[in-house]
């Protein structure tokens, strides 16, 4: 956990909070993981333009679904995991024309939205197999946010922004020095050497 931004729904200026990062020295993000949050892909680039962009894929897939028919439902499913559980890049892309083919009249501005931001819901599958399953979703982030409000749902009001900010900062060190101690499994295996390293450079969700 890098930083702590306590905003009223979601941050209008998400950019800042990216400026103050690289302010702080952090120079290089190999690979920002994020949900489709307004402006968020131009605040990356604006910050950090070499930096690569993975839109979350479940998220994206639980959207789709929700607005699809009930009776779809379970085919069009399939057709999605054809797509995010591909091997390869160009697979997926296959996958994704599958989709058009067989969905783009009854449900097109779903399958435009699989069409229209592939290029950020395949980054996932340029990386080592081994830890994609960790990168193409924000589901650690969210695990974390569970947790938070789990332990805060006990106090109805906060005095101020400062004391919201100071229990999430107790919050958040407690879980950093647990999860400090694990390791992810196919990271290790970057570090050792096996893949590709990305030195001096760090994946944000």
């Amino acid at each position: 956990m890098l930083d702590i931004w306590v905003c009223q729904g979601e941050c209008q200026e998400l950019g800042k909070p990216l400026r103050e990062l690289n302010r702080r020295g952090v120079k290089k993000v190999q690979l920002f993981i994020t949900d489709d949050l307004p402006g968020i892909e131009n605040a990356i680039k604006m910050v950090y333009p070499a930096s690569e962009w993975q839109l979350c894929v479940l998220h994206t897939v639980r959207n789709s679904l929700n607005k699809v028919r009930a009776k779809d439902r379970g085919l069009f499913a399939e057709d999605l995991k054809r797509i995010y559980r591909a091997e390869t890049e160009e697979r997926a892309k296959e996958g994704i024309l599958r989709l058009r083919e067989r969905w783009g009249k009854i449900y097109p501005k779903v399958v435009k939205k699989w069409e229209d931001k592939a290029y950020a819901l395949l980054t996932f599958l340029r990386y080592p197999r081994e830890i994609r399953q960790f990168i193409y979703t924000t589901n650690q982030v969210e695990r974390l946010a569970k947790e938070i409000k789990r332990r805060i749902k006990v106090i109805e009001v906060f005095p101020d922004e400062g004391s919201v900010e100071r229990l999430l900062y107790l919050i958040l060190k407690e879980l950093s020095e647990r999860l400090n101690s694990r390791k992810l499994r196919g990271f290790n295996e970057i570090e050792l050497g096996n893949y590709h390293a990305f030195p001096g450079k760090i994946f944000i969700q």
